[in-house]
């Protein structure tokens, strides 16, 4: 077995972090595999000469706008496959990636906010539900999911108990559901204490006030083969920090 090690995180513009040099540290502790969310940039967009001195393969997805969302895997293994939605067409709505490696499937999501009108929560139910479909269909096979979720599993999980969105009964029951089949939350492997990915200001950060919104959900199969699961809370740049996982494959 070879030790995967796995970065992803919210970045919050893709090119502001290049830009700043924000991004180096990432690249700087040798990930096999990195996940970005919400880089704002389609691959048109990008610096071409970053890319080509990054040493790995990437795969692009843009957002919605050239202002929100956006998707991008860095791996220096080659996968199999990448297809961009879960089992049909369109169902992932630009939000996902799912890529085929030898022996793990790795699934790349950003949730939705599912803020807003309510029209925009049941777009986020449904997009969790074509997700859940995918993984009851795939549920034998050794899965890696991982990204922003746009949601707190539970109260260890968020500091304001009172938050609306992305604390919802709907929306916790989405991670009870991935949990029921057999998915294990890599970090609370290894810890119970209340640490968060994300904040809303710096001001939050310090006081250590934000949610966990960032995960990695493995197999069970694949439980005993985790070796460490992190928060980057050294690595600045974005409201979120970047989530590090360690596992045998």
């Amino acid at each position: 077995m070879n030790n995967l090690k796995i970065i992803s995180w919210n970045v919050n513009a893709i090119r502001t972090r290049i830009k700043n040099k924000e991004i180096d540290p990432i690249f700087e502790k040798n990930p096999d595999i990195i996940l970005f969310q919400e880089t704002k940039a389609s691959f048109e967009k990008m610096n071409k000469k970053f890319l080509d001195e990054s040493g790995y393969n990437y795969y692009f997805l843009k957002g919605e706008t050239e202002r929100t969302g956006g998707l991008a895997t860095f791996t220096k293994e080659l996968p199999k496959t990448v297809k961009r939605f879960f089992i049909s067409s369109n169902d992932a709505n630009g939000r996902a990636s799912i890529l085929e490696f030898e022996n793990f499937i790795l699934i790349h999501i950003y949730g939705p906010t599912g803020t807003g009108k309510k029209a925009n929560l049941i777009e986020k139910l449904d997009y969790f539900n074509n997700l859940i479909k995918y993984l009851e269909f795939n549920k034998n096979k050794n899965i890696i999911l991982a990204g922003d979720f746009n949601i707190s599993h539970n109260e260890e999980d968020i500091f304001d108990k009172n938050t609306k969105i992305t604390f919802t009964d709907d929306e916790r029951e989405i991670i009870d559901k991935i949990e029921s089949l057999g998915f294990v939350d890599s970090y609370r492997v290894f810890s119970n204490e209340s640490n968060y990915t994300s904040w809303k200001n710096q001001e939050a950060r310090e006081k250590n006030e934000g949610s966990r919104l960032d995960y990695f959900f493995i197999s069970n199969s694949l439980k005993d083969n985790i070796k460490s699961s992190n928060i980057l809370k050294d690595i600045s740049g974005s409201k979120h920090a970047p989530i590090e996982l360690n596992i045998e494959l």
